[in-house]
């Protein structure tokens, strides 16, 4: 019972905060300021600490929970709930690898409010273990040296979790090391040059390290111990719940635009039936994301299948209603201040993509008004 009303009275903080997310997200020129100014707030009902045990402050939420709570701060935006997830993990892989003393010095960090940020993917390389970044022992220094791409966070985090490879001869998993780097050091730079506005949103960037130097207590576990995680596969998950929140906020802004536009009594049948398509697309994804959960990634065959099923789902589902959304408003949902092809660019923005792709999704929106123009033709 206690249980039920706890996760009750949180997902209760959880929709007041996506709807502080969303009021703040129409006033401020850009996410990141934005993030900077609600990040406060997320501290004081301990929503920087969600999956980490009580005994440091945290919340301590099974999978589920977690899911549940992103999926909710995702239809107030996605970007920031993205952000937000991210600093999550980094959190919680501290906290499983760290020995007594980093999980204390973890504590002090959340206390203090300090935000980090994953350092985990390289743009054309395997993201598990195959890392041009490197720690090296120069003569008595640990030196930290390569470069992350479409890290959530760059510039605003505090801390770091990077992945890296040592210096074995033959590059695994059993080679990778996990550090701690200070995100306010000189030696780490940020390469503001994605130019892609959803990434931008939620702070995303490459970040290098110039030779950083690592000390032996900034080290989280010994190598290869990634592989020892509760949950390897929370990143994703939360990217999937991340994507049903989205849609949950395009279909309402939809159906609120579509009435302003055209009246509450406007029964096109082609929109009631489009509509239809997007409950179900949900209501599928919904059961996938539930099942990837239920299944624990990687504790049987099937799980990693049900994973990558429920990931295409919720990406094809954001991409599905606001692709919709654009096309049945019109011109003037296009022209209007208008949020979909942002979202839609945002679940795009949650993938690694090769540019041509990238291009595409920038000029989309110009190319539309463009051609809604022309056939309009003049008055």
């Amino acid at each position: 019972m206690q249980q039920k009303t706890f996760f009750k009275d949180l997902m209760g903080t959880a929709k007041d905060l996506s709807n502080v997310i969303r009021v703040h997200i129409g006033k401020e020129v850009n996410n990141e300021s934005a993030l900077l100014k609600i990040w406060p707030l997320l501290v004081r009902e301990d929503f920087h600490r969600l999956l980490i045990e009580s005994n440091l402050g945290g919340m301590g939420l099974d999978l589920k929970q977690y899911i549940n709570v992103l999926r909710l701060l995702a239809s107030g935006d996605g970007a920031l709930t993205l952000a937000i997830h991210v600093h999550n993990v980094a959190v919680k892989i501290i906290h499983e690898l760290g020995d007594g003393t980093l999980k204390q010095r973890l504590k002090t960090w959340l206390d203090d409010g300090y935000i980090f940020s994953l350092a985990r993917s390289e743009y054309g390389r395997d993201y598990r273990y195959d890392f041009s970044t490197r720690i090296s022992q120069i003569k008595s220094s640990i030196i930290l040296s390569g470069q992350k791409d479409f890290c959530t966070l760059a510039g605003i985090a505090d801390y770091y979790v990077v992945f890296a490879q040592t210096e074995s001869t033959n590059s695994s998993m059993d080679s990778l090391q996990i550090c701690i780097a200070n995100g306010k050091d000189p030696t780490v730079e940020v390469i503001k040059s994605n130019g892609f506005d959803t990434m931008v949103a939620s702070s995303t960037y490459s970040v290098r390290f110039n030779q950083y130097e690592l000390s032996p207590t900034d080290l989280v576990g010994q190598p290869g111990e990634i592989t020892s995680l509760i949950n390897p596969d929370i990143l994703t998950l939360g990217i999937c719940a991340i994507n049903v929140g989205i849609a949950d906020l395009s279909i309402e802004l939809f159906v609120k635009k579509h009435r302003q536009i055209y009246g509450s009594k406007n029964n096109n049948k082609e929109v009631l039936k489009w509509l239809g398509h997007i409950d179900v697309m949900l209501r599928s994804t919904e059961l996938l994301l539930n099942e990837s959960i239920t299944s624990r990634p990687h504790l049987n065959n099937e799980s990693g299948i049900c994973l990558r099923r429920a990931k295409a789902a919720s990406d094809s589902l954001v991409h599905d209603v606001t692709e919709g959304a654009i096309n049945y408003l019109g011109i003037d949902g296009i022209m209007s201040k208008n949020q979909f092809i942002y979202l839609r660019n945002l679940s795009y923005a949650t993938r690694i993509m090769p540019p041509n792709i990238q291009k595409s999704l920038l000029t989309i929106g110009t190319e539309r008004i463009k051609n809604s123009l022309e056939n309009k033709g003049p008055e």
